[in-house]
């Protein structure tokens, strides 16, 4: 079997003729809110529970904060979507398997995995030139939120845990966490998933209509 069945009962194939088809990846905006809002960020290892839902908005919020436009907000807001069917490796992860896979004589494995259901995603929903032109903003939007949500929720602890090169530690120029922000609110450790799952959807909906009004100005 190569398929999963979603929160709505629908079946995502990943791999096959089925997952050759729009049919077989029948991508929905509630599916992925639900599955977002209950896959938690660094394999659990985090103060409270912190869904990839939740960081997806930060991210848009860090967009926001930047006064940056919708597409490049929607851009924050979705670049991790696939993982409501793929699941969230930890980075470390996903090199390991990566190496594994090359190790044996093969590809990339996870990359290529992961990378073919983003892309199918992000067609499906008519963003993909939008991820691709707004690709390294979002990356560095993305590292932001990672320093931010070291800095709140793990047990990081520079004198003991090896340096991150992602966020350039020991660099001239890490990556600083947005000092506007607590992940450890009591606004947001009250929140429950179902808050998140809702907010997920809801900021993808207004970004969506603000998007397409936009466009329809610019038409006309």
């Amino acid at each position: 079997m190569s398929h999963m069945i979603t929160i709505s009962g629908l079946e995502y194939h990943f791999a096959g003729p089925d997952s050759m088809t729009a049919q077989g990846r029948p991508f929905e905006i509630r599916d992925i809110a639900h599955h977002l809002a209950l896959i938690n960020r660094f394999t659990g290892a985090t103060t409270r529970p912190y869904s990839v839902a939740e960081h997806s908005l930060l991210c848009c919020d860090i967009a926001v904060r930047e006064g940056s436009s919708a597409t490049l907000q929607m851009a924050a807001l979705m670049h991790d979507a696939h993982e409501a069917y793929t699941t969230d490796l930890s980075s470390p992860a996903k090199a390991a398997v990566d190496e594994y896979s090359m190790g044996a004589g093969g590809i990339a494995a996870w990359r290529c995995f992961e990378a073919n259901n983003a892309k199918a995603l992000h067609t499906h929903f008519g963003i993909l030139t939008l991820m691709r032109s707004h690709r390294l903003m979002v990356h560095a939007i993305d590292r932001q939120a990672l320093a931010t949500e070291r800095r709140d929720l793990t047990g990081y602890d520079p004198a003991r845990n090896a340096p991150w090169p992602i966020l350039g530690d020991g660099t001239a120029s890490p990556v600083p966490p947005a000092e506007w922000v607590s992940l450890n609110s009591s606004e947001r450790e009250a929140k429950s998933w179902k808050d998140w799952r809702e907010d997920f959807a809801e900021r993808y909906q207004a970004l969506e209509e603000q998007i397409r009004v936009e466009f329809a100005r610019q038409v006309c």
